[in-house]
C-alpha cells in the first residue's frame, strides 16, 4: 500500500474490491507488457497463494466483486484516464472457472 503523499509508481495495477472499498497496488516495470489480465492473474496469485483464481472473462466496464485498472504515468488510483479497466470475480476450482469460459465462448460464436 501506498502511503498517503508519498505518491504513486510510474506504471501499476491498482485493484478494488467493490464491495468493501479495499485497494491494493501492485507497482510494475516499465518493460512489463500493458496486458491487463495478465497482471491481474499475478496478482490474484500473490495476494491468494493459489486458493483462488480468475473466474473468465474479465467485464470491461463492468465492476465485478474486484475492479483491476493499469494505471500509467503515477496518475493517482481514482483517476479516471487508465491504460484499461475490467471487473472480475474470483472462483476457488480453476477449472470449473475456465470450463465456464469456454461454455460462454461457445455460446457467443452459435
Amino acid at each position: 500500500m501506498i502511503e498517503p503523499g508519498k505518491g504513486y509508481p510510474d506504471f501499476y495495477l491498482h485493484v478494488l474490491e467493490c464491495r468493501s472499498g479495499e485497494t491494493w497496488i501492485m507497482p510494475l516495470r516499465g518493460s512489463d507488457k500493458m496486458d491487463l489480465i495478465r497482471h491481474t492473474r499475478r496478482w490474484i496469485k500473490q495476494e491468494f497463494r493459489g486458493e483462488l483464481f480468475l473466474d473468465p472473462p474479465m467485464q470491461p466496464g463492468l465492476e465485478g466483486d474486484f475492479y483491476a485498472k493499469l494505471m500509467t504515468d503515477s496518475r493517482p488510483p481514482d483517476s479516471c484516464i487508465c491504460w484499461e479497466g475490467a471487473g472480475f470475480w474470483l472462483t476457488d476450482n480453476a477449472l470449473a472457472g475456465l470450463a465456464r469460459y469456454y461454455e460462454e465462448k461457445d455460446r457467443a460464436a452459435a
